[in-house]
């Protein structure tokens, strides 16, 4: 199977309202109950559509001056996308599966974009949340399901706030923290420290 941890990041929250930014990518092979991190997709796109969030903006300070400069046509960057999922998948079935957290908002991008851009979503239909899968193998609500929980329950290192909301740093993070919660499905074993306090959503 292969898997592709997926983070965008945004001008808002409304796909053909707001834009779409930045995508990250990191691909994660399994083979056997074993997980193998591939190299990295990052792209930034040029801005298409009017709706601005400014509170959206701030959260990956990423300038629309810059997008609007530097930022790769939608369609041009879509097949980027598209052309390295499938030479990493190498085609055939299974489909490769897209991972998110969460990855309803990130999928709702991605599917939009792509369809609006006449390039052909390389991805199957059933999108994976890393936040469900937490919930299930870990046995936590969805409050404790976000990334500064996992981190402790997968025993990763702390989110670099300095890289944070940076798409491809993000979408790799995500990948640790997947491959974390699938080893243990795999495994059958479980960790929780179940911190005293629930801080805000991620």
């Amino acid at each position: 199977m292969l898997y592709v941890s997926v983070d965008v990041e945004a001008s808002g929250h409304i796909p053909g309202i707001h834009n779409l930014v930045s995508i990250g990518a990191t691909p994660v092979r399994e083979t056997g109950g074993r997980f193998e991190m591939l190299e990295d997709f990052y792209v930034e796109l040029k801005p298409v559509f009017p709706g601005f969030s400014p509170e959206a903006m701030a959260v990956h300070g990423i300038p629309r001056e810059h997008l609007e400069k530097n930022g790769l046509e939608p369609a041009a960057a879509m097949s980027a996308f598209r052309e390295f999922v499938i030479g990493v998948h190498g085609g055939g079935i299974p489909k490769p599966v897209f991972v998110g957290h969460n990855a309803a908002f990130d999928w709702a991008y991605i599917n939009f974009y792509f369809a609006h851009m006449g390039v052909r979503n390389p991805f199957n239909i059933f999108p994976m949340d890393i936040k469900a899968l937490s919930m299930a193998r870990l046995a936590i609500p969805w409050a404790r399901a976000r990334k500064t929980y996992l981190k402790q329950a997968l025993k990763l290192e702390d989110i670099d706030e300095k890289l944070r909301h940076r798409a491809d740093y993000d979408a790799r993070y995500q990948a640790r923290m997947f491959t974390g919660i699938m080893k243990l499905i795999f495994n059958g074993s479980s960790s929780d420290p179940r911190p005293e306090e629930i801080t805000p959503e991620d």
